[in-house]
């Protein structure tokens, strides 16, 4: 093993800020990391501190979409980090363009989100069950506002539509949910695809019975179409 190769070694505080944001959001990548971590660093840049990170097996890197990368955590992260080292593994099918969707939506619009955790879920809304709690979350901390993301993974409208109404039917059991909707906390956001799958889905959900006071947003992240299909063909 190599000088380069060893596993682990000393961590600056922005190395430790980056593999805790790798823990954050599942992966990251190199466009990720520059609007967040690493503001006003070139792309070269950032790849070049990356592949150090990687050689000390901090972080491991995967196929995206060609010519991309994303990366998750490596031995030394995750040991960094304790967390389990199946987090070092590929992405499957269906995590890869949920969690690599989740990272775009938080990170590359003009408000930064920051996805949180379980245990952050539950400081905002304590008397959710803990099942529930362990979906995607973000925190759009401009507006101090919870926001339950459904990833749309290809199916058709009404399908994904139908997840929708499931994920809001089971809050409105708590009998907080609503009032906490009314108080402006929480909105749903559905990212998908397309401006026009986007439309479909609007039109899908406003079939159903859907909390008039509940806000919707819809985000469009376009290399999801390249990771469905790929689910798909496989």
């Amino acid at each position: 093993m190599t000088k380069t190769e060893r596993t682990g070694g000393s961590l600056t505080p922005r190395d430790r800020d980056i593999i805790e944001h790798v823990a954050r959001y599942r992966l990251t990548t190199v466009p990720a990391l520059r609007r967040t971590h690493l503001r006003g660093c070139s792309a070269g840049a950032v790849r070049k501190i990356v592949a150090r990170l990687i050689g000390s097996q901090y972080l491991q890197g995967y196929p995206l979409v060609h010519p991309g990368r994303y990366y998750v955590l490596g031995i030394a992260g995750a040991q960094a980090l304790g967390i389990a080292t199946h987090r070092t593994l590929p992405l499957g099918p269906q995590s890869l363009p949920t969690e690599f969707a989740t990272l775009v939506y938080a990170t590359h619009g003009k408000q930064l989100r920051k996805r949180l955790f379980q245990r952050e879920v539950l400081v905002h809304c304590p008397w959710l069950s803990q099942a529930l709690a362990t979906a995607i979350h973000c925190l759009d901390e401009s507006q101090a506002t919870l926001e339950l993301l459904r990833i749309d993974l290809g199916g058709p409208p009404d399908h994904v539509a139908r997840k929708c109404i499931a994920d809001i039917n089971a809050r409105r059991r708590h009998a907080e949910f609503l009032p906490f909707v009314r108080s402006g906390k929480f909105r749903l956001v559905v990212v998908t695809a397309t401006a026009d799958k986007a439309r479909a889905l609007r039109q899908a959900i406003d079939r159903h019975d859907w909390p008039a006071e509940l806000p919707i947003h819809f985000s469009i992240v376009s290399d999801l179409l390249s990771l469905t299909a790929r689910t798909h063909d496989a």
